[in-house]
């Protein structure tokens, strides 16, 4: 920049020398200088610059002269024409001017000059040059030109707008009011040649560049801009005509740059809407145009007519640019609202017809298409290409033509915006309905139009609803009749979605929506359907549910479910689902209870003017209202001191003295008391009010009882106490002459500072100013004030205004309200709110403290007592009120339901969703419309209960929302529970969910039925509780149906109930009912198809739960009745084993089971169980837990013991059950639970009942009968006298024998299979014992109940139960929970042989393969059987071995099948053997005849088993064995006690049946003469003594014991041979043998064997020579062998006698003495010795078989005595309680099919009246009514009445008769003979009137009873 100096020194060179040139460089530096304020682009922001030009003092003293004189020169020679340095001269000056006034301090003395004159001169003549046309040559030297004119326009700019604020308008920022406030230059006053100047610049202007049009038009905006006195200069109607004809030129448009043009008409209108704003603000003198006229200048031009137009000049591009003109324009009227005066300006557009030039623009809108329609050019040969071109302009047209739609519709909303009366003013003239007509003829809408509809009913961003909410709802009316003439789905779903946000975003919303009668066009909206989308037709439907929680009226639900009607050959309407979940938001509503009628006091000027009061009647003052108040948008101004207090009440004396109480900004309640010179109020904190909710809110002030006491204020919400605080309580004596509610009244006028009293003390631990008297007191107002923190405050009177805010209305909505001059007392406010805020008689029906309330009743206003504006007063005083608002009076669906029919009028909904199929619900859809239903959207503070969160997950099925509706429609609402109980209601939907499809019956019906039943507990009506629980929750006929979770969900909500109140339910739904739903429900003749098996015994376990429950604390004898009748009748054996299983868990573990067992123990109860054991089709498990429950019984101490004796079959005995069962295997578990049920269950065990149960025992596996005998063997081990009761049981021996039958089913592959069968069952049954028990010991009743309820107990018939003593706590055998093993306790060996109540007898793992180690010993070892030198303890089973076969009972399959066959056999064998051997030797003890008789009654028994059939081993094995046995104990016995001549004689009897037995069995049987035989008679003889005795027995003795040792001898058994031989020898060497006959008869014998011996080379003549020697040397003589056998080796010693006497026998001589001496004595001595023993033993024989037979008879006889019993004592009362059960259950089934008939019925007439012709579901195609007499006659017999014919008939069968046509008979079917036998069964008759069920209800419902015929 050039320095001062240079500047100086140019100005002193002019001036000295005077020459121009030094003044055009002086100038040409100075603005080189200052070059960067020279800012001529208008469209540029301004730059800031740091430095400023100097001021005019700053400059050289004369400057201004000199250039002003410069300046003249210049317009002087402007004539002439400017030279080149003359025009350069002027630009230099007009640059020095801008930057002189870019000093703001120089603007207002350069304007005062006259260069700007000079400027605007030159300025006009150069404007005339570039207008003018000229030679090309000329137009080169424009470019001069144009600059001086651009820099002179900003010389202007500079002089007129200094602060550059048209620069700022022009770029989008808008200066603030701060912002102006600061500019304190002000412009140069504007130059009268301004406007000429303006003017001329645009006359002729086609040839001015745009650019400098556009400058100028920047100038003139810059003056109105800068200078509200310069801009009413410039406002002028020269200006104005110049700124319509900028717009209005459009005829040269299409030679124009379009930027440019388009830049000129925004400029143009951005001037005209500045011009707007300043002629606002401006007085009427000082305006030179009014607004108006500018106004209709511009609707003239806006709507200005294009067809008078030329043809040539109506091109397509023209009306594209003239239209894009007219959207512009549109958008400048709404720029024009956004001014601070705007209803002036909303008034003037409404004088100016602003609504009818909008809508005839939108009219003329569509004759652009239809005037510029081209018909294709034939000659084109592209025609192609032309068309698509065409096409695509037409598209590109429609969316301008679209555009300025949009612009119109923003247009009316800014005029109409924030106005009631321009709102008002365009219904009345123009209507919504012509402006729908007027967009429908436009075509299809565009999105934007649509959204700017939304725009229009929000005033706003429709997206920012939340925030302004609705303020125009005719739009969204518009929207939804648009709607079905919508061809685009999307928009459909879009706007219904919007629509739906919008109307539903809060309570306000909704109240606009409703009093706009918003769902009646809805309705209509939806009739036509077809048209609609179905998610657009959810969306509407789901507002007209939000809507109708507001308020809906009877007309809107008829209507709505009209809609619902469908024709004969459809079953369901496509809106059922929506509707039906928009009637449940209709009911639930969207918050807590609400008022229904309420004064709306939103309005700041609203509010209820109360007459003066010219006498208080009391002495206290009681305020009691309801009010809600909406949450507000806090503000930072509204935050501060300064806010405003919204009034709920103000009474006021003419002193100013009175009561008031407000809510703060933030929601907080002030109660105020103003006397003359204090205002004192109490705050109650930490609550506000400001929560969208209805509080009921009571104050009462309270003077002081005493002349000096102490007044007091108490503050209740919602009925309780909030505070309590003393409070000054004014003077009641002056008249109340300003009384309001809910209104600002009457500005507090705050005195003067110097009036104002000083303040009272203040309190330093609250914010707020407090009395000192406040602080004194605080601690003595009690815990009321400490608790709740009470804020009080006392400030001087007249200063309430600034310190709270100033007074307006409540804001809000306020209900009844009612003032008392009496103190109101606590229980008084509590019912009161109690009463709700829809009561208009709050102490109608109240308690007796309520009865004085109606006389000190003030005044009390209620909304739905306002007419007029005028507030009724409701009590006797008559102070009627003026209400400022509007009153607001909802209709709740719960009330204007009976307007239609009442609830059954919604029943036919249900009908219609039953026969919607799965696949016919949209998933998605419910699923988003149920969450934006129950999910509010942000602005609206919904608070919800608990029941309604629950709800929500409920809503995804459609039947459980309609339970929830009608939940709701009772809700606290008596009328409508008498209209549902009297309308039988229940019962109609009882039958209508019956007929449900199963896929819609899930857990949330069930969880929705819960809170109905809940809901109707809490209303407390009984009687309509009672008819919920018969039709609805113990009607399994709806339960029975649907999945798993929610028929065990049905039961286990049940059992909730029953768990609550078990005397309730008991007698009507207790056991019996119980019973009976599980044999119609889950019995044999049900389908199981819906359910697995598993399913249904949990299901079955469930109800075995509740009725154990029921019985748990004591049963009754009906009861048990009930119990015992469904086992005698059900057949089958799930249901007999749970209900049994049930019986044994109550009489093993309930407290009450001493009365249970005295109900069981009577005669036809538990007795009649052992009937169910003779059916064989029955499992063991079940037979398992029969027996449980017998033992239980029979273990009972609380009954005498002669009860027991029917359960003990002691009458009958155990014979007659044998004998009843059928032929074949005995089953395995029968057996072992009626042993163990013998040897248990009493003192002594019934040996009578013990072996009736081993005679049919044989009948069953071998496996069995070995622990059976174990078990026997057990009891004769540890009990003394048992085989002596054995042996005096008749055919003991025969029943005993038995056991050794093979059975006919019993072989290798039989047992291999049951083993199998058994092992699978035990794995397929392995529950642990902890499932089984569940700590049932440590649970309550109630928890008891709940665990039967859900437990499947599974009973294992092969485990083993807890065999416990009645007095011993150690169980015999312990279960393994996890294999069901048994595991033998070794510590208990002792207790386990010797204690009696220990034998129990278990079959439950007992197989084949558990005795596969113990074959191995037998028979030579036999550990089992006793040695005779052993201890005491003879015939036990070895612990050790019982031990390892319990430890073998692991069932393992690598066995092979005959070892385990042959280890039973081998087992049953020996244990049998010891049996009978115990029996005969230690039961029968004597030695008489008669005894042996008994013992030989054991052989014929055998031999005759061994005849008759198969025994496991021959007879003669199993007598060998026996016999050993016997010997054995022979030996024992004879050792021990040898002078007893008792055992004596029975050994004696024994080696006489020993030798029978060998003599006759061994002959053929060499296997006999055994080892150990030959040693125990060896030993007894021994013992015996039989040699040293002279006795002839003992004679007779020693002749059979050489017998038998010659018959061991003889034998062939090189052992038995030794010990024989040694044994003779010896006998041979003591022995004299003196008899010849017996000599010859031993060396006969051994002769015998001697040779066949040396014949066969065997080892036996070894044995036999020292036998020889000595019986030779001791009959030598005796025989005469010296005379015979002279060859005779020597037998004395001789060392060669060996080979001697074998060389010797095979000589003549010693063969012909054997012959002919000796074998003839040998023979004489046999018969003379043995043939008597033989006959005698041959008739022992006789006798014993003879006496078996006659025992066998006897016991038969015994038998079938005792089958008639049991079948006259069990099986005929069996037979005769099944009959008489099935009896009772038929009739129970008739009489459900009757009722559902009969509700049937009723439904079907109270269907007539809905569809009837004004019925609410009237039938779209009535049907024809036919009529018959009615049966009423009067007294003359005339019937004048007639009556509906539901069952008119045509009669054209009779017709077809009387004419002779016949008539066709077809052959009826099935269905119909069963439909014909159902009708006959029925409850009663019907009158002929009735209506009649269709034949397929009919079919149905005996579809689901069966006819269950009486068991014979």
């Amino acid at each position: 920049m050039a320095s001062r100096e240079r500047l100086f020194e140019l100005w002193m060179l002019y001036c000295t020398k005077k020459d121009p040139d030094y003044l055009k460089l002086w100038l040409d530096n100075f603005v080189s200088s200052y070059e960067q304020f020279l800012d001529v682009d208008f469209e540029k922001l301004p730059t800031r610059v740091d430095d400023v030009p100097p001021g005019i003092s700053l400059l050289p003293d004369n400057i201004l002269q000199v250039l002003r004189i410069q300046l003249l020169h210049c317009v002087q020679k402007m004539a002439d024409g400017l030279e080149e340095q003359q025009q350069a001269l002027s630009i230099l000056l007009v640059k020095f001017f801008i930057i002189l006034c870019r000093n703001l301090s120089n603007v207002e003395e350069i304007g005062t000059c006259s260069y700007i004159n000079h400027v605007i001169t030159m300025t006009t003549l150069y404007i005339q040059q570039l207008k003018s046309k000229k030679k090309e040559k000329e137009l080169a030297d424009q470019t001069s030109i144009e600059e001086f004119v651009i820099h002179a326009l900003a010389f202007c700019e500079s002089l007129y707008d200094p602060y550059r604020n048209w620069r700022h308008r022009i770029s989008g920022r808008i200066l603030s009011t701060v912002e102006k406030s600061r500019q304190k230059y002000k412009p140069a006053a504007l130059t009268v040649e301004f406007v000429p100047f303006f003017y001329q610049c645009f006359q002729e202007s086609e040839h001015l560049k745009e650019s400098l049009k556009c400058c100028l038009l920047h100038l003139f905006g810059a003056i109105i801009a800068g200078g509200q006195k310069n801009a009413l200069q410039a406002i002028s109607p020269a200006t104005m005509e110049v700124l319509m004809r900028v717009l209005a030129d459009c005829d040269s448009w299409e030679d124009r740059n379009p930027d440019e043009v388009g830049r000129k008409v925004e400029l143009t209108l951005k001037c005209l809407t500045e011009v707007v704003h300043i002629l606002l603000t401006s007085s009427s003198d000082q305006r030179q145009v009014e607004t108006s006229t500018i106004l209709e200048n511009y609707f003239k031009l806006l709507n200005s007519d294009h067809s008078a137009l030329p043809k040539q000049r109506r091109s397509r591009e023209w009306e594209s640019w003239f239209i894009a003109l007219q959207i512009k324009m549109l958008n400048t009227i709404t720029a024009m609202f956004d001014c601070t005066d705007r209803p002036v300006l909303q008034a003037i557009f409404l004088n100016s017809n602003c609504f009818e030039h909008l809508i005839r623009l939108l009219q003329n809108c569509k004759l652009f298409l239809n005037a510029n329609n081209k018909v294709a050019d034939k000659n084109e040969k592209d025609l192609a290409n032309k068309l698509l071109t065409e096409i695509n302009e037409d598209q590109a047209f429609q969316g301008q033509l679209d555009c300025l739609a949009v612009s119109t519709i923003q247009a009316l909303t800014a005029v109409m915006n924030k106005s009631p009366a321009a709102k008002e003013v365009f219904k009345e003239r123009i209507g919504y309905t012509h402006m729908f007509e007027v967009l429908k003829s436009l075509g299809q809408p565009s999105l934007e139009l649509l959204k700017e509809l939304m725009n229009m009913a929000v005033e706003g961003d429709h997206t920012s609803v939340g925030i302004l909410g609705i303020s125009n709802v005719q739009p969204l009316l518009l929207l939804i009749q648009w709607l079905p003439e919508l061809e685009s789905q999307d928009l459909q779903i879009f706007i219904s979605d919007w629509l739906k946000r919008i109307c539903c975003i809060n309570r306000q919303s909704r109240t606009t929506c409703v009093n706009a009668n918003m769902g009646i066009r809805i309705i209509e909206t939806l009739d036509s359907h077809p048209a609609l989308h179905r998610t657009c037709a959810e969306n509407l439907i789901a507002l007209h549910g939000s809507l109708g929680s507001q308020s809906v009226s009877s007309e809107e639900i008829r209507r709505l479910l009209r809609l619902l009607r469908v024709d004969e050959s459809e079953c369901f309407h496509p809106y059922t689902t929506p509707v039906t979940r928009a009637i449940l938001t209709m009911a639930r509503k969207q918050s807590l209870e609400s008022a229904l009628q309420y004064f709306n006091l939103s309005h700041s000027m609203a509010g209820i003017s109360v007459p003066s009061i010219q006498k208080w009647p009391g002495s206290a003052f009681s305020f009691s209202a309801w009010f809600c108040l909406d949450q507000d948008q806090l503000t930072l101004g509204n935050a501060n001191k300064g806010g405003k207090r919204k009034q709920l009440y103000s009474f006021f004396t003419g002193s100013g003295m009175g009561f008031e109480a407000f809510i703060t900004h933030s929601g907080m309640l002030v109660v105020a008391v103003c006397t003359k010179r204090e205002y004192a109020t109490v705050m109650l904190p930490d609550h506000s009010f400001c929560d969208s909710l209805w509080h009921n809110i009571t104050i009462v002030h309270m003077p002081g009882k005493r002349p000096f006491g102490q007044s007091l204020v108490y503050i209740y919400d919602n009925g309780q106490q909030k505070a309590s605080a003393p409070l000054r309580f004014p003077a009641m004596n002056e008249p109340f002459i300003s009384c309001c509610i809910g209104s600002a009244g009457q500005r507090t006028t705050t005195p003067p500072p110097s009036q104002i009293p000083d303040p009272p003390f203040s309190s330093p631990i609250t914010p707020h100013r407090t009395s000192f008297g406040g602080i004194l007191s605080s601690a003595s107002w009690g815990g009321t004030t400490e608790k709740s923190k009470l804020i009080t405050k006392l400030i001087s009177a007249g200063t309430q205004d600034s310190e709270w805010g100033c007074p307006t209305s409540l804001e809000g909505q306020l209900g009844s309200v009612i003032i008392f001059y009496e103190a109101l007392q606590p229980p008084q406010v509590k019912a009161l709110y109690l009463a709700g805020p829809n009561c208009l008689s709050p102490w109608k029906f109240q308690e007796s403290d309520m009865a004085d309330l109606p006389g000190n009743v003030l005044l009390h206003y209620t909304a739905k007592a306002c007419k007029n504006s005028i507030c009724l007063d409701l009590s006797t005083n008559c102070l009627h009120g003026r209400l400022t608002g509007n009153k607001v009076v909802n209709w709740d669906i719960k009330d204007i339901i009976n307007c239609i029919g009442g609830l059954n009028v919604l029943f036919p909904l249900l009908e219609q969703i039953s026969h919607i199929c799965e696949g016919q619900i949209p998933e998605g859809v419910n699923e988003r419309t149920v969450s934006e239903l129950l999910t509010p959207v942000e602005g609206d503070r919904v608070v919800s209960t608990p029941t309604k969160t629950s709800e929500s997950r409920l809503e995804r099925s459609l039947v459980a929302t309609f339970i929830l509706i009608v939940k709701h429609l009772i809700q606290r609402h008596p009328i409508n529970q008498d209209n549902l109980i009297h309308s039988h209601g229940v019962a109609t939907l009882g039958a209508l969910l019956q007929k449900v499809p199963n896929t819609l019956m899930d857990v949330n019906v069930l969880m929705a039925i819960q809170l109905l039943i809940e809901q109707v507990s809490l209303e407390k009506n009984t009687q309509l509780l009672q008819q919920m629980y018969q039709y609805l929750l113990f009607d399994f006929r709806i339960w029975n149906r649907g999945d798993f979770p929610f028929r065990i969900g049905h039961i286990q909500y049940l059992s909730t109930i029953i768990k609550d109140s078990r005397r309730v339910f008991r007698k009507k739904y207790g056991v019996q009912f119980l019973l009976d739903s599980l044999r119609i429900y889950y019995g044999t003749d049900c389908k199981y198809s819906e359910l697995s098996l598993d399913d249904i015994r949990t299901m079955r376990t469930s109800l075995y739960g509740l009725i154990k429950y029921f019985l748990c604390k004591g049963g009754t004898h009906e009861e048990i009745q009930s119990i015992m009748g469904y086992i005698a009748a059900i057949n089958e054996e799930e249901q007999l084993f749970g209900i049994l299983d049930i019986l044994f868990s109550l009489l093993r573990t309930s407290p009450t089971r001493g009365q249970l067992f005295l109900l069981l123990f009577e005669p036809g109860n538990a007795d009649i169980l052992y009937a169910l054991l003779l059916n064989q089709k029955y499992s063991d498990r079940l037979r398992e837990i029969i027996f449980k429950v017998m033992e239980q019984m029979l273990k009972c101490t609380n009954v005498y013991e002669r009860s027991k004796q029917r359960i003990r079959l002691r009458e009958v005995g155990y014979s007659g059950l044998g004998l009843l069962l059928n032929d074949g295997p005995i089953n395995t578990s029968l057996i072992k639970n009626l042993t163990n049920q013998i040897i248990n269950t009493d003192t002594a065990v019934n040996f009578k009942d013990l072996l009736s149960v081993v005679f049919i025992s044989h009948r069953t596996y071998i496996n069995v009968r070995v622990v059976i005998c174990r078990k026997i063997l057990q009891i004769l081990q540890s009990q003394p006298d048992a085989a002596h009761q054995i042996s005096q049981q008749v055919g003991w021996q025969d029943t005993l024998v038995r056991l050794f039958l093979k059975a006919n089913f019993e072989n290798g592959n039989t047992l291999h299979k049951h083993n199998r069968a058994v092992l699978m069952k035990d794995n397929d049954k392995n529950i642990s014992a902890e499932d089984i028990k569940r700590n049932f010991d440590e649970k309550t009743d109630d928890e008891k109940m709940d665990s039967f309820a859900l437990a499947d107990v599974h009973s294992d018939p092969w485990s083993l139960e807890d065999r416990h003593s009645l007095d011993s706590n150690t169980p015999l055998f312990q279960e393994d929970s996890s294999v069901g093993e048994l595991s033998f306790k070794p510590e208990n060996q002792e207790e386990f042989w010797h204690n009696p109540s220990h034998l129990s007898l278990d079959l439950s793992g007992i197989d084949s393969c558990e005795l596969s180690d113990s074959g191995s010993q037998m028979p030579d070892s036999l550990p089992s059987t006793p040695s005779p030198v052993e201890s005491t303890k003879s015939f036990s089973v070895q612990p050790d071995k019982e031990s390892s076969i319990a430890n073998d009972m692991g069932f393992s399959d690598d066995f092979s099948l005959p070892e385990s066959q042959e280890r039973c056999e081998e087992e049953i064998l020996q244990l049998l053997t010891s049996i009978l051997n115990y029996v005969m030797c230690k039961g029968l003890e004597k030695s008489d005849d008669d005894t042996w008789i008994e013992r030989g009654q054991v052989f014929a028994a055998l031999t005759k088993s061994g005849t008759s059939s198969e025994l496991l081993r021959p007879s003669d094995e199993i007598k060998l064995i026996l016999l050993q046995k016997m010997l054995e104990w022979a030996v024992a016995e004879n050792r021990e006690a040898k002078t007893n001549p008792v055992t004596a004689e029975n050994a004696f009897r024994l080696m006489l049946i020993i030798q029978d037995f060998l003599q006759s069995e061994g002959l053929a049987n060499s296997n006999t003469w055994t080892e150990k035989l030959l040693e125990d008679m060896m030993l007894l003889f021994d013992s015996l003594s039989v040699w040293y005795s002279e006795s002839p027995v003992w004679v007779k003795l020693s002749q059979i014991q050489i017998q038998l040792l010659l018959g061991f001898i003889g034998k062939g058994n090189l052992q038995v041979c030794a010990m024989a031989s040694a044994k003779l020898n010896t006998l041979l060497q003591t022995k004299v043998i003196e008899n010849q006959e017996e000599a010859c008869y031993i060396l006969g014998k051994l002769e015998h064997v001697l040779s066949q011996s040396i014949k066969e080379q065997t080892e036996i003549y070894s044995f036999l020579i020292p036998l020889v020697r000595t019986l030779v040397s001791k009959i030598y003589e005796l025989l005469f062998m010296n005379l015979h056998l002279p060859s005779l080796p020597f037998t004395n010693g001789s060392s060669s006698f060996f080979e001697d006497f074998q060389e010797y026998c095979s000589s003549n001589e010693w063969q012909v003495y054997i012959e002919k001496y000796i074998i003839p004595y040998m023979k004489q001595y046999e018969t003379h010795t043995f043939y008597d023993d033989h006959e005698n033993m041959a008739l022992y024989w006789k006798n014993c078989y003879e006496a078996l037979m006659v025992n066998m008879h006897k016991r038969d006889r015994e038998g079938g005595e005792s089958k008639l019993k049991f079948q006259e004592f069990f099986v005929e009362p069996f037979n005769r309680k099944a009959r008489q059960e099935n009896l009772r259950y038929n009739n129970m089934l008739k009489q459900l099919s009757g009722q559902q008939l009969a509700i049937l019925r009723r439904w079907k007439s109270i269907q007539v009246y809905l569809t009837c012709e004004r019925g609410p579901w009237a039938e779209r195609k009535q049907n024809p009514i036919h009529w018959k007499l009615a049966n009423v006659e009067n007294y003359s017999r005339m019937r004048l009445k007639l009556v509906p014919n539901y069952n008119f008939k045509t009669h054209e069968e009779a017709s077809a008769l009387r004419d002779n046509l016949g008539v066709q008979h077809s052959q009826p079917s099935s269905d119909s003979l069963l439909l014909e036998v159902v009708k006959q069964v029925k409850v009663s008759d019907m009158e002929e009137d009735k209506l009649d069920l269709s034949e397929e209800e009919i079919t149905a419902r005996v579809n689901m009873y069966v006819y269950v015929p009486e068991r014979i």
